[in-house]
């Protein structure tokens, strides 16, 4: 993983643990791995040292960090762990260079990494949940419910792993939080890794080639927006009114549109930076003409853009696809709205590449119908 320098982020405390578990070092910001060593006699030198080997080596075991000193990791071996995922499964996309990952946690509980490969631009979707609870209609991540949170160590260890496997021909160079899970409904863990992520001494990655997802958790937008990150904020959107939306959505009943908007006012407004909306496309539910109309009429004051995605089909769910001209008719109605608009083009399919598919496939749960 290349360490290029960023500017340092504030340090947040190490979360309290039991005093006989072992601390995952994949999981500490810098100055938690200082005050470790520092507790254990050392010199705080060795905390770098032991950061290079996590993050930027990769290292799995104390045995392969050959610069400390013998005793210190036989000592590191009896109190503390590197958090390391396993591939369970990997597929590859034959008709662009996007790759599939399902990795597995040490409890037996598996997630899902998606890397989506360009020319000079390789992003790494990432899980923070193991399932999710939100229920969206439309999703495969939360069919089966949410297992529990993921720890900032598994967050990070997902591009840690891909990287590993594709090597330096292909450094991933994007991160975002859009796999598996809500993101913001893991907060500290997700902050805690995004930093790590960011960090010059962690992976190196530019906090704006980060960008956090959330399907609208209002409190915690607000609470994001105080942090001082430059990260990148995408909301998932994919209706213009309350009733479709709390349909597709039940989030939506809790924090409705006008409360999620003044929520992403107040985030512009504090950090001056745009937001992403993203929007999934599905026939005959929000991809209307007037549904984009609407759409225009909630955003034209904000600083934002639109991201337009064409649904990729889920086993056991009824939704669809739009024909690719209807596509083009919502997006020309966007844009001469004078919101700037992209669409995604369909990448994946062909190694059911939407949240959550692969998952359902390997725990055998395809057949589970309904929730989202």
């Amino acid at each position: 993983m290349a360490i290029v320098s960023q500017p340092q982020t504030a340090a947040r405390p190490e979360p309290r643990v039991r005093q006989d578990e072992p601390r995952d070092l994949k999981g500490m910001l810098l100055s938690g791995l200082e005050q470790f060593v520092l507790d254990l006699g050392e010199p705080r030198f060795r905390a770098a040292q032991i950061a290079s080997w996590v993050f930027e080596k990769g290292a799995a075991s104390f045995e392969e960090m050959t610069n400390l000193p013998k005793l210190l990791r036989a000592r590191l071996h009896d109190i503390a762990r590197i958090t390391t995922l396993r591939v369970v499964q990997q597929s590859h996309s034959r008709h662009s260079p996007t790759s599939k990952y399902l990795l597995g946690l040490d409890d037996g509980q598996t997630v899902e990494t998606v890397l989506i490969g360009g020319v000079q631009r390789n992003t790494l979707c990432i899980s923070t949940q193991v399932g999710c609870a939100l229920a969206c209609r439309f999703c495969a991540s939360g069919l089966a419910g949410l297992s529990r949170n993921m720890t900032a160590g598994e967050i990070v260890d997902q591009v840690i792993q891909v990287q590993r496997r594709v090597g330096d021909d292909r450094t991933i160079n994007n991160v975002v939080l859009m796999g598996m899970g809500e993101p913001l409904a893991n907060y500290d863990a997700v902050l805690r890794a995004v930093r790590i992520i960011n960090a010059p001494w962690g992976l190196g990655i530019g906090a704006r080639k980060i960008t956090i997802s959330t399907s609208g958790l209002v409190p915690n937008i607000l609470r994001l927006a105080t942090e001082g990150l430059q990260v990148e904020l995408s909301v998932s959107l994919h209706a213009a009114d309350d009733d479709t939306r709390s349909f597709l959505m039940p989030i939506n009943r809790r924090y409705p549109l006008r409360s999620l908007l003044d929520a992403c006012t107040r985030y512009v407004e504090t950090t001056n930076r745009l937001i992403t909306f993203e929007y999934i496309l599905l026939k005959d539910v929000n991809d209307g003409l007037d549904d984009a109309g609407r759409l225009i009429a909630l955003l034209r004051d904000l600083l934002c853009k639109v991201n337009l995605i064409p649904y990729n089909p889920v086993d056991g769910l009824p939704f669809e696809t739009p024909d690719e001209g209807r596509q083009a008719a919502f997006l020309r109605v966007l844009q001469a709205g004078r919101i700037t608009t992209t669409i995604r083009r369909e990448r994946g399919r062909d190694i059911d590449a939407a949240c959550g598919q692969l998952r359902l496939k390997e725990s055998g749960q395809r057949s589970v119908v309904g929730g989202r």
